[in-house]
């Protein structure tokens, strides 16, 4: 009897050594993943941006005008490319909201993820 207990205990033991390794694998890759994939509306309602993997693309809710981008972005800092050139913008997380500013504007574009 006694072996078997101790054979359950190793069993133990590697179960939680292996679960804890799964969890923290999905924890990294979480943490790594671009938070900005996904559909993001100005707080005036007035623009949508949806991001994907490398494009971003800017539609309006007015009118039908949309603007297609190629994106990257690291750490805090979007960097757009458009036809004629590179732009840098600066990008802040505020809980379910981000905050998208550029040295050429006075305030933030902020934005809420839509569901």
């Amino acid at each position: 009897m006694a072996v078997f207990k101790k054979k359950r205990i190793w069993i133990y033991i590697l179960f939680i050594i292996v679960t804890t390794v799964i969890i923290g694998f999905i924890i990294v890759l979480k943490l790594n993943r671009n938070i900005l994939i996904g559909t993001w509306e100005t707080s005036d309602g007035l623009r949508r941006y949806t991001f994907d993997e490398n494009t971003l693309t800017v539609s309006s809710n007015i009118n039908s005008y949309s603007e297609f981008y190629g994106y990257s972005f690291d750490k805090n800092t979007l960097i757009l490319q458009k036809n004629y050139g590179v732009e840098y913008y600066t990008v802040s997380i505020n809980g379910s909201e981000i905050a998208i500013a550029s040295a050429d504007s006075d305030s933030p574009e902020i934005l809420h993820r839509v569901v």
